[in-house]
């Protein structure tokens, strides 16, 4: 095998110096990718001290997915529940009324009191995904999603932005991007998706009080 720019047949000062072109090269690449992840750890870690991270948080959410080859978006609008030790909560108010629970095992879907579906995170990869990417922002370690995604992004004051990027080809097949921005609390999420469509989400009335759940709240993850 020859690389480029390298024979293995050089000989004398001319191969000598081919050879140390060669390495180089080779070390200047080392350092980029290097400076790379280091610039990558250092935004996760800016973030990281921006992001709250409380036991319990409860908001609203403004969910528009645009379809392809749709003209308009479908809007939903409901309410959200995080709870660090038990998972999120994202209840549809309209157009019709669904709750969707996430936890580390699984998302399940229910209509109308009824189990609509179940996916479990063992089995499908998006589930993995989502949780993975969820539970990471919840207990704010976004160095972990380095292990999925490629991290790019800035900071600015108190406000942050995120793209991330999949690095497995089996999420690229889910999902080309994912963005993120907000400031003591994610405030939008836009889901690129690979098959064309695109979900917006905002975040508001975000608020980490009570700091406990309720007995109603609780029993809802159940």
């Amino acid at each position: 095998m020859c690389l480029p720019g390298y024979s293995l047949g050089a000989a004398g000062r001319g191969g000598a110096a081919v050879k140390i072109n060669f390495r180089q090269s080779l070390a200047v690449v080392l350092l980029s990718l290097f400076t790379l992840s280091s610039h990558a750890a250092d935004l996760a870690a800016s973030v990281k001290e921006r992001l709250a991270q409380p036991g319990v948080l409860r908001g609203d959410f403004e969910q528009n997915k645009q379809v392809s080859g749709f003209k308009k978006p479908l809007v939903s609008r409901g309410d959200f529940l995080v709870a660090r030790d038990l998972g999120v909560l994202w209840r549809t108010k309209t157009p019709f009324a669904s709750v969707l629970r996430l936890s580390r095992d699984e998302i399940v879907a229910t209509q109308d009191g009824a189990v609509a579906f179940r996916l479990s995170a063992s089995k499908e990869p998006s589930v993995r995904m989502i949780n993975g990417l969820l539970f990471s922002l919840m207990n704010g370690d976004v160095s972990s999603l380095g292990e999925l995604f490629k991290i790019e992004g800035g900071v600015n004051g108190k406000a942050w932005q995120l793209t991330l990027t999949p690095r497995q080809a089996a999420l690229g097949k889910i999902m080309r991007k994912i963005e993120l921005s907000g400031d003591q609390f994610v405030r939008r999420i836009l889901l690129d998706e690979a098959n064309g469509d695109q979900t917006a989400i905002q975040l508001s009335a975000q608020n980490t009080e009570p700091a406990r759940l309720s007995g109603e709240e609780r029993a809802r993850f159940e």
